[in-house]
C-alpha cells in the first residue's frame, strides 16, 4: 500500500514589485517554505504569465510543492512588459540586465541565503542563458529545457531561412494576444492589425501563406519582426543582429535538457558541447538529458510513434534531476548524475555515458548515387542494380523543380506544428505524402544486414546548382521499415544567400559546394530497415518559401516568386556524402 506524501506547508507573497535600474518594476511571486529560512532560491522568469496554472508542468517544468519540500524558496517573475510587470516587451532585448537586477534583489531579501538556481523551458530557458551571461555571483547553476542560446541560428533564421511557422505561432498564440490587451493599437492600422491577429488565430495556414509577410499590420502585431527581418534598402546577404545572449560556454554548472524532436535540439546540443570543451570555465559541471521529445511535448507519443512508458519527461524524472543538481550545487557538492543520459529511438531505451561524443562513435560515410542509392564508398553494386548503376566516371546532374506556389509540405521532424503542446506534426511521421512528389529527390540504402545506431549530428556534403539567383536546400534523413513506411528521423535546411561563401556571389547554373547539418538524434535503424535521404527545395510552413530571386524576402510580393530548377551534381571529385555518427556495434 502506497503512502502519499503530505503537501508541504508554505506561504506565497504575490505581486511583489522588483525594481530595475531604469525604474521599471517587475511583478514577482515568492513561494516560501514553512519556517524562518533563509533558503536557496529557484528562479524562473517568464513572459507567459506567472499565474498560469499549466506553466509549472509545461513551461516551468517544475512542481513548486516538490521544490519547497526539498527546502527551496521559489521565485516566479513576469518578464518586462508581460503579465503584471511594467515596461515594454521586446523578446530577448532586456533579459540580461533584467536578470542581473532580479538576482540582485533576491540576494537582498531576508528569505534568501544568497544562492540562486534558475530553471524553465523554451523562452524561460533563454532567460537563464541571458542571466548567466550577466555574471551575477549569486547565480550558481542553470537548468535550461528545450531551448537554445543561439538567437539567429535557432530562434529566427535556422540555415538562413525564416523560422516561419514557429515565429508566427509564437506571436499569435503566446505573445500578441497579451500585447493587444496591454497597449492600444492606435492609428489607421489598428483595425487591420486586430483583424490580422484574429485571422492568424482562426486560420494559421493563411498567415503562413501571406505575401508580403512583413507589412504594417504584422509589424503592429509583432513589432520586433522589424529588426529581426530585413526591409527594402537593407543588405540582404547578412543576418540581423542578435540580442545579448552568450556566444561562448556558460560559466556555470548546468543541466541541459533537450528533445531530439525539438526545434531547438541542434542549438541545445551545441551549447552543451561548447560547455564541455577543454578549457571551458565549468566543463566538469555540465550534464545532459536528451529525450525523444518535441517542443512543449515531453510525452511518450511523438508524431505517430509511441516510445514507451518511460520515455516521457515524467518517466525520465527530469524534475528530480533538476532538484538534485540545485541541491548539490548550493551545498558545494557534485550532483549524483551521469554526465549524459540519452534516449535511443528504434529500441526505445535510456542509456548513460560519461563522455560526449559517445565512446565508440565514428563517422560512417554513405555516398549518394545517380541511381538513387545510398552506398558505402567501397561497396560494390548489388546484383539487383548492376545494370542500373551509372558509370561513376560520368557527371550526373539530378534535377528537380522547386515551385514557390506548391512548396513541399512540412511533415514531422523537429518542428513546432501545428501548435504548442499538441505535438501532432512533430517527430517521426509517415513520409508517403512527401515522397510521392516529383520535386523530392530520394536516395535509399539496401536493407541493413545488422542494426545501425546513429547518435549525434549527421551532415550532408554535396555539390548543387540552381538556375536562379537563390535557392534553398532541405534535407531529411528517414528510417524505412520492412513494410516500406518511411519516417523522418532528422532534418536540416540551408538558404544559399546566407552561406559564408556568399562574398564571391551566386552564379546561376554553376555548381557550388554545400554542407547541411541535420538535427541531432539517437536512433537505431533496425536490421532489414533502410536509410533514406530526401533532398528538396522547400519545407513549408516550417520555413518561409524562397522566391529564388535576390529580393528582400520579407516584403516579396507574389510576382517576385519564380520557379527554380535545382540540381544535385554527382561527378568525380564532386561526390555527395552523407556523414553519419555511428556507434560501433556492442560486443
Amino acid at each position: 500500500m502506497s503512502v502519499s506524501r503530505p503537501e508541504p506547508a508554505y506561504r506565497v507573497l504575490r505581486d511583489l514589485a522588483v525594481p530595475l535600474r531604469d525604474g521599471a518594476r517587475l511583478a514577482t511571486d515568492v513561494y516560501l517554505p514553512e519556517g524562518g529560512g533563509p533558503w536557496p532560491v529557484l528562479l524562473a522568469r517568464t513572459p507567459y504569465g506567472k499565474g498560469d496554472v499549466f506553466q509549472s508542468q509545461f513551461i516551468l517544468s517544475m512542481q513548486f510543492a516538490d521544490a519547497i519540500t526539498e527546502g527551496f524558496a521559489v521565485v516566479i517573475q513576469d518578464t518586462r512588459g508581460r503579465g503584471g510587470s511594467e515596461g515594454s516587451f521586446t523578446p530577448f532585448a532586456d533579459e540580461r540586465d533584467d536578470g542581473y537586477d532580479t538576482l540582485e534583489w533576491i540576494v537582498s531579501q531576508s528569505f534568501s541565503d544568497g544562492n540562486v538556481v534558475m530553471f524553465g523551458a523554451s523562452y524561460v530557458g533563454a532567460t537563464q542563458w541571458a542571466a548567466a551571461a550577466s555574471g551575477h555571483p549569486a547565480l550558481r547553476a542553470i537548468a535550461p529545457v528545450l531551448t537554445s542560446p543561439r538567437f539567429r541560428e535557432d530562434w529566427v533564421l535556422p540555415g538562413g531561412a525564416f523560422h516561419l511557422a514557429f515565429q508566427l505561432q509564437w506571436a499569435f498564440e503566446a505573445l500578441a494576444p497579451v500585447e493587444a490587451q496591454r497597449r492600444d493599437w492606435d492609428g489607421a492600422g489598428a483595425g487591420a492589425a486586430a483583424a490580422l491577429l484574429r485571422e492568424m488565430r482562426r486560420d494559421p495556414a493563411s498567415a503562413f501563406a501571406r505575401r508580403p509577410l512583413l507589412d504594417e499590420p504584422l509589424l503592429t502585431v509583432a513589432p520586433y519582426f522589424g529588426s529581426w527581418l530585413r526591409r527594402p534598402g537593407e543588405p540582404q546577404d547578412r543576418l540581423p543582429a542578435g540580442p545579448a545572449l552568450p556566444d561562448g560556454a556558460t560559466p556555470l554548472p548546468a543541466l541541459h535538457v533537450l528533445g531530439w524532436n525539438d526545434l531547438f535540439a541542434h542549438g541545445g546540443l551545441r551549447a552543451f558541447e561548447r560547455a564541455i570543451a577543454p578549457g571551458a570555465p565549468a566543463a566538469e559541471h555540465q550534464y545532459l538529458i536528451a529525450g525523444p521529445w518535441s517542443h512543449g511535448n515531453m510525452s511518450d507519443w511523438q508524431g505517430d510513434t509511441w516510445h514507451g512508458y518511460d520515455s516521457s519527461g515524467a518517466g525520465a524524472d527530469v524534475q528530480g534531476d533538476q532538484l538534485r543538481l540545485a541541491a548539490a550545487v548550493v551545498a558545494g557538492e557534485r550532483p549524483d548524475l551521469p554526465r549524459v543520459r540519452y534516449f535511443t529511438s528504434g529500441i526505445n531505451r535510456w542509456r548513460t555515458s560519461e563522455t560526449w561524443p559517445l565512446e565508440g562513435i565514428g563517422t560512417r560515410e554513405l555516398r549518394l548515387g545517380a541511381d538513387g542509392a545510398l552506398r558505402s564508398p567501397d561497396a560494390p553494386p548489388g546484383a539487383e542494380d548492376v545494370d542500373a548503376r551509372p558509370d561513376p566516371a560520368v557527371d550526373r546532374w539530378i534535377a528537380f523543380t522547386s515551385d514557390p506556389e506548391n512548396p513541399v509540405p512540412s511533415v514531422g521532424g523537429p518542428s513546432f506544428l501545428p501548435g504548442l503542446l499538441q505535438g501532432r506534426n512533430s517527430g517521426p511521421m509517415d513520409q508517403r505524402e512527401v515522397e510521392s512528389r516529383d520535386d523530392v529527390l530520394l536516395f535509399t540504402s539496401q536493407p541493413l544486414p545488422a542494426p545501425m545506431q546513429v547518435t549525434g549530428i549527421a551532415r550532408l556534403d554535396f555539390w548543387g546548382a540552381c538556375d536562379r539567383e537563390d535557392c534553398d536546400w532541405s534535407v531529411r534523413l528517414c528510417d524505412v521499415d520492412a513494410a516500406g513506411v518511411s519516417r523522418v528521423i532528422a532534418d536540416g535546411h540551408l538558404r544559399s544567400r546566407f552561406r559564408d561563401a556568399h562574398e564571391r556571389g551566386l552564379e546561376p547554373g554553376v555548381p557550388e559546394r554545400f554542407s547541411v547539418e541535420l538535427s541531432p538524434t539517437s536512433h537505431v535503424f533496425a536490421s532489414g530497415h533502410r536509410l533514406r535521404l530526401q533532398i528538396t527545395g522547400s519545407n513549408f510552413p516550417r520555413y518561409d518559401v524562397n522566391p529564388h530571386r535576390m529580393v528582400p524576402i520579407p516584403v516579396a510580393r507574389p510576382h517576385d516568386y519564380v520557379r527554380a530548377t535545382q540540381h544535385v551534381v554527382i561527378a568525380p571529385g564532386r561526390e555527395a556524402r552523407l556523414l553519419l555518427p555511428v556507434l560501433t556495434p556492442e560486443r
